[in-house]
């Protein structure tokens, strides 16, 4: 399958404007890793004296600003994140890259090199959709599921790479068997068995979260109950999510099926492509 075809060629596709488009990752200075203390002081950091070059002129390589409330009001005195540098979100990324599942590969999937032509013609509902879910991913889910080999990991990974690289929204990136894996692990080695074990909190507080390969090995009692907590947690929040699966949503278990086609928060779409690694345009499961 040729993974350099021009997108935009395929009949009735939207692509959302600038998304196909400047896949540059951002050149962040090394900020600090915690915001500086709070100021009764509603002077920003960026009017201080002595910036280096190449610094932040916003914050001054620091990575956090004053946003300048009034007295009184709950934000003064309190630091945020500078968005001109983007420098805290990129150590929040790398953060959860170190948590990410197969980034290797998927650093090369894009939306400009995912094929729309021949057999994959079909995967264009599916491309649109995730194209539409990288541009805005704010309060919403999208769940994306077909056959083995149809191109939805692909789709998966340039989600991730369009939100880490051009938007600077740190997102981590999961497959189910691993995340169940690193689970069984993290409980195992624990004595007391009590608490949040943390790759679940991890996966529950990203603020964006890719699960890839939901369904792809049989779910144990323990491993259902992990996935229903880790998705009902952000179903409730509302945080942004996008889950891909070989299932449809019926053959997943009730609880978390019904959580993926709650159609006010979810957009579900089929990718009935062909497996493209049989290059010939068979399906393989």
């Amino acid at each position: 399958m040729n993974h350099r075809q021009d997108p935009h060629r395929a009949g009735g596709l939207r692509p959302i404007g600038g998304v196909l488009n400047g896949m540059t990752a951002k050149r962040c200075a090394p900020p600090r890793s915690e915001p500086p203390p709070s100021s009764p002081s509603t002077s920003t950091p960026s009017s201080a004296s002595g910036a280096g070059d190449g610094e932040c002129p916003e914050c001054k390589g620091l990575g956090w600003v004053d946003p300048g409330a009034p007295l009184g009001h709950p934000m003064h005195g309190k630091f945020v994140p500078c968005l001109a540098c983007g420098a805290v979100a990129c150590l929040h990324i790398a953060a959860l890259d170190r948590h990410s599942s197969h980034l290797r590969q998927a650093e090369l999937q894009t939306f400009d090199n995912f094929s729309l032509e021949g057999p994959a013609a079909p995967a264009c509902p599916a491309f649109n959709a995730a194209v539409e879910f990288a541009a805005n991913p704010k309060g919403r889910w999208l769940v994306i599921h077909g056959p083995v080999g149809s191109g939805k990991s692909h789709l998966a990974a340039a989600v991730r790479n369009h939100l880490t690289r051009v938007l600077g929204v740190p997102t981590l990136f999961l497959t189910t068997p691993e995340l169940l894996s690193s689970l069984r692990e993290e409980v195992g080695a624990s004595d007391e068995r009590r608490g949040t074990p943390r790759a679940l909190k991890t996966a529950c507080d990203a603020p964006v979260l890719i699960l890839d390969d939901l369904g792809a090995e049989r779910l144990t009692p323990f491993a259902e109950e992990q996935l229903f907590l880790l998705l009902d947690s952000r179903y409730r929040r509302r945080w942004p999510t996008l889950v891909i699966t070989n299932l449809p949503l019926e053959e997943l278990p009730p609880r978390i099926g019904s959580r993926l086609a709650d159609r006010e928060l979810c957009t579900v779409v089929l990718n009935p492509a062909a497996d493209y690694r049989w290059g010939d345009g068979r399906v393989s499961g």
